[in-house]
């Protein structure tokens, strides 16, 4: 599962340098407004939105405005029209290496990945092309099977789910967990398209690797997921990122949005979700965040319900 973390790090490192020019709308306090050109009307700004640089903007009354561009934040505020231009070259870039830098870089690389369905599936087949999701043979056609790889990686000890999709065929799936050397750990005959598990409950080691896998039939299944149980990841993810300057001056979304990026990162890919989905239920109209969910979505194979996110 190694190469999955390795492939989201260089995939957005690298497409990060390319796409600097972006301007992007990080967050708005009260109302902001944007002018493409002279005498345009002028764009309600939001969360997500992406500006060009030729244009304007500006606040009204005491309303703020955050921009990203070119790694660093930039804070607008005042009713004078500014130039985008002008507000970008005045910043200075933070580090490609630094922890701050790299999430800027995966905020606008997600953005213009979630910008449409067509984006989003290209982002999709790059992605899976290039890892394989990171579990052996997992886009071969030998499985008919298809997981959901929200269930690899580094799960919490407490209720998960684990998916996967639709299969034709007779008769209950069979989910079975297993030690890494083949030794079935448990079984269960089922007819829906996922079980929930309590891991705190079942009998599994800390830390130890295990697989899981579903069959239908006598020749529909999938390739075997790998995961290990993590009670304490979560929290120690987290209080990692609380040392990060920029982290601590961030607003409560921002926050969580870069433990997202993190938990991701540390292939805590079940915690990630459910970090996106909280988030995503507190401000369902959020632009930016349905983007960076859209896109994180994709990377988990689960195209149909990133498609869901684009906004219209």
């Amino acid at each position: 599962m190694r190469t999955i973390t390795i492939a989201i790090s260089l995939l957005f490192f690298h497409v990060g340098l390319a796409a600097q020019d972006n301007v992007i709308v990080l967050r708005v306090s009260g109302q902001a407004y944007y002018y493409p050109h002279y005498g345009s009307k002028p764009i309600s700004m939001y969360p997500g939105l992406v500006l060009d640089q030729t244009g304007k903007v500006r606040c009204k009354g005491p309303s703020t405005a955050k921009l990203l561009h070119n790694g660093t934040t930039v804070l607008v505020s005042g009713s004078k029209l500014r130039d985008v231009q002008e507000l970008v070259k005045a910043s200075a870039s933070a580090s490609q290496m630094s922890f701050t830098g790299r999430f800027f870089n995966f905020v606008t690389e997600s953005v213009k990945e979630g910008e449409s369905q067509e984006k989003l599936q290209k982002h999709h087949r790059r992605y899976m092309s290039k890892t394989s999701g990171g579990i052996k043979g997992y886009a071969t056609k030998e499985y008919a099977i298809v997981p959901l790889l929200l269930t690899t990686g580094k799960l919490p000890a407490t209720t998960v789910i684990f998916k996967w999709r639709n299969t034709p065929g007779e008769g209950p799936y069979n989910f079975r967990l297993f030690e890494p050397k083949g030794k079935q750990v448990a079984q269960l005959f089922l007819r829906d398209t996922f079980v929930t598990l309590d891991l705190d409950q079942v009998a599994l080691n800390i830390f130890a690797e295990y697989e899981w896998s579903v069959t239908r039939g006598e020749s529909a299944k999938s390739a075997a997921m790998p995961f290990e149980v993590c009670p304490d990841k979560d929290k120690e993810v987290l209080n990692e990122i609380v040392k990060d300057p920029y982290f601590q001056s961030a607003d409560p979304a921002e926050q969580q949005l870069m433990l997202a990026y993190s938990l991701e990162e540390e292939r805590c890919f079940y915690s990630a979700n459910n970090t996106y989905a909280h988030l995503l239920h507190s401000d369902p109209n959020n632009v930016l965040l349905r983007k960076m969910y859209a896109s994180f979505l994709a990377r988990m194979d689960m195209l149909p319900e990133a498609n869901a996110l684009v906004p219209r």
